[in-house]
């Protein structure tokens, strides 16, 4: 073999064998740059998602950012009222009821129908609290201002003006830390104000009245006596009451002095409220002197002088004295007409009133279920029949939120002369004494501050009124009267 043969051969081996060498580095060197690429392509990938986070984060800040503005604005704006008002407080309520009458009493030759009426009852309070020691409180309210317990305006005449009346005015002291007391200790109202006693219903005071002079409260407990999950007394409440029905110049004004007892405690998760009051009443028959047109005078003619303090709007069902006078023939005249005057109540007034009510939670449909009972005696009654009331009811339910419900039922028996009928229940009957009866309610809560209501009254008299007029005398016929009520009240 030559020796250039030779050395081709050589290079040719040469270069198979870099080629042969060089060929896996070439495979490994494409799989990592395969590698290289899907790693490149990741990190893009969150890239693009760290860019969104970023996005997303730069929003929130900016919301927040936004947010924190406009509270900012809204406290710079509040920040300008003043700081006194805050110590006031408004409330009140609007009710609209339709109200019927129907088989209604009456005497044999008259002819009575149905009778149907829509009524307003429009409220608005405020209140001003200085401190947890002094307030002053003011309600206005519609209706008729010579009626004590009705604030409802009936819907008629000719769409003129309705009356708005000066229902609540008064002080309250609470005396506190001020004066070294337990805050709330005692509390003293004074002026026109709502009765704070304890009460189960209307069946001594009607819930529309506004007594006027002063009562004070006395919480005797600062914290509730015993185990709560088994037996505690909660409160003990003393009411005093010293109110005034008349002003009479150079006579002896009226008044009303009683008080109240009011326990409550709860017996496992029953609660139990009760109150046992007594009221005595001085000079009481100026009331019924109130429903006379005449007083006993008359003139040198004979005419009898109109009684100046005459309110036609009192509702009087009590036995009352009514005396008859006949005025003096004048020399060389005629004789005048015979006229009557009523001068009081037959009866004295001092009356016990017992009220008691127990409160069982979650029993139907996580709604309470009510218990109530009152009675009530007047040690003064002429007539051991006039003399006695009742009432007890039962409640299931109650409406404070929206889709609440309550259901009840309840039984009265008032005898004549139990209470003063001017200031006692008008919804039931025609108002007053002398009715027995069931009733039956139904409340529902529309929306949160809206109630609708339907209420039945079925009564009758428990004596037959006898009455007195041109010439006759009758009695009253006692069918089972129907009232039906329908209400829809908005509180705020």
């Amino acid at each position: 073999m030559s020796i250039q043969r030779f050395r081709e051969k050589r290079w040719a081996a040469v270069v198979v064998s870099a080629v042969l060498g060089f060929a896996p580095m070439a495979r490994a060197e494409s799989s990592a740059e395969r590698r290289l690429r899907q790693l490149e392509e990741e990190v893009k990938e969150l890239r693009k998602e760290i860019e969104q986070e970023k996005a997303v984060t730069r929003a929130n800040e900016q919301q927040v950012q936004h947010a924190a503005d406009t509270a900012d604005v809204a406290k710079a704006k509040a920040s300008k009222v003043p700081d006194w008002l805050n110590s006031f407080t408004p409330f009140g309520d609007v009710r609209f009821r339709t109200e019927g009458f129907y088989n209604q009493p009456h005497l044999a030759h008259q002819d009575v129908t149905a009778n149907t009426r829509e009524r307003i009852r429009a409220r608005v309070g405020l209140r001003f609290a200085y401190s947890d020691e002094i307030a002053a409180t003011v309600r206005l309210a519609s209706g008729n201002p010579n009626d004590p317990i009705s604030t409802n305006q009936t819907l008629t005449g000719n769409f003129t003006p309705f009356n708005i009346n000066l229902d609540w005015a008064y002080l309250t002291l609470a005396p506190g830390n001020t004066f070294g007391i337990r805050p709330g200790l005692i509390t003293v109202n004074a002026g026109k104000f709502p009765n704070p006693m304890f009460r189960v219903g209307e069946l001594v005071w009607d819930d529309d009245i506004s007594p006027e002079g002063l009562n004070e409260i006395v919480a005797l407990l600062g914290a509730p006596l015993g185990d709560p999950k088994s037996l505690s007394l909660d409160q003990v409440k003393l009411f005093g009451e010293q109110w005034t029905f008349s002003q009479i110049n150079n006579r002896q004004d009226g008044f009303m002095i009683g008080g109240q007892v009011n326990p409550s405690m709860h017996i496992g998760p029953v609660q139990l409220d009760a109150g046992i009051g007594q009221y005595g009443w001085i000079n009481p028959d100026q009331i019924a002197q109130a429903t006379s047109k005449n007083t006993t005078a008359f003139t040198a003619a004979g005419a009898p002088v109109a009684n100046s303090n005459f309110n036609s709007s009192l509702f009087n069902t009590n036995q009352i004295v009514v005396q008859h006078i006949q005025p003096p023939t004048p020399v060389g005249g005629k004789q005048p007409a015979a006229f009557s005057a009523t001068t009081g109540f037959l009866s004295n007034w001092n009356q016990t009133d017992f009220n008691i009510q127990a409160t069982v939670p979650d029993v139907v449909q996580a709604q309470p279920v009510r218990f109530w009972f009152e009675y009530v005696h007047n040690w003064g009654a002429v007539g051991s029949d006039r003399a006695n009331g009742f009432q007890a009811g039962l409640r299931i339910g109650q409406t404070k939120v929206l889709g609440d419900w309550s259901v009840y039922g309840l039984y009265e028996y008032l005898q004549q002369d139990a209470v003063i009928s001017a200031f006692s229940w008008s919804d039931i009957g025609f108002g007053g004494t002398n009715v027995k009866g069931p009733v039956i309610g139904l409340d529902y809560q529309l929306l949160n501050p809206l109630t609708l209501s339907a209420r039945a009254y079925f009564t009758n008299f428990i004596d037959r009124p006898f009455v007195a007029s041109q010439g006759t005398s009758n009695f009253v016929n006692n069918p089972t009267q129907t009232r039906l009520q329908l209400d829809a009240i908005m509180k705020f």
